[in-house]
């Protein structure tokens, strides 16, 4: 296997732990009792893609979301119900990568939006303190892109950006869809499931 010299992580349940169920029952109490059906990890309405790929504005997005469910619900109520999926930083698994940063070019690529990017990037500041994307060689965010996860085009967008050879560059997701996306294109990968936390998977690769 070569050597490791690059590592691209994702966000949610890599770095960041995140609850749909929190989020479905918010919603359940809005009035949608079945949101599951039109968002999950793997699958959803294109309104959902669309923001995730920057196609629509936070505005837009809640009047498609109204439109979507025939309600009347406020801006308010459905950000926050949105949001409440985010839940915080892996602590440890942040003190990993400040400890490695200076040892290996690290990157972020996850499938977001503008609304949780700008509930998250704060609370980074305020619960662990600097600035989360300076972590990073540089982050990457589905909708500044226009392309997600698992389309292999967007991890091959990456790797032309950053002139990255794929075989020394490792993918970190917790989304088997998308670790197979990365592998496509000849990404090393890990699997990073229920469990798993980086902090002690990745010394067992990288040694």
């Amino acid at each position: 296997m070569t050597p490791i010299k690059n590592i691209i992580f994702d966000l949610g349940n890599v770095l960041y732990d995140i609850d749909f169920t929190k989020m479905y029952n918010e919603f359940d109490q809005l009035g949608i009792p079945n949101f599951q059906n039109y968002f999950t990890l793997n699958q959803c309405d294109q309104l959902f893609y669309n923001i995730e790929k920057g196609l629509i504005s936070e505005t837009e997005f809640c009047q498609g979301f109204n439109q979507l469910f025939n309600l009347s619900l406020s801006h308010h109520q459905i950000i926050s119900a949105w949001n409440s999926l985010l839940i915080g930083f892996r602590k440890e698994s942040m003190d990993w990568i400040k400890a490695n940063q200076e040892k290996y070019p690290m990157f972020l690529y996850s499938n977001t939006n503008q609304i949780h990017c700008d509930y998250v990037l704060p609370q980074f500041e305020r619960e662990i303190g600097g600035n989360f994307e300076q972590l990073f060689k540089k982050p990457y965010y589905s909708h500044h892109m226009g392309m997600r996860k698992p389309d292999p085009a967007s991890f091959q967008y990456i790797l032309d950006q950053e002139g990255l050879k794929a075989d020394e560059t490792i993918f970190i997701d917790d989304n088997e869809p998308n670790v197979k996306g990365a592998a496509s294109v000849g990404l090393q990968v890990l699997y990073l499931q229920p469990g798993m936390f980086i902090e002690t998977e990745l010394p067992k690769i990288l040694g």
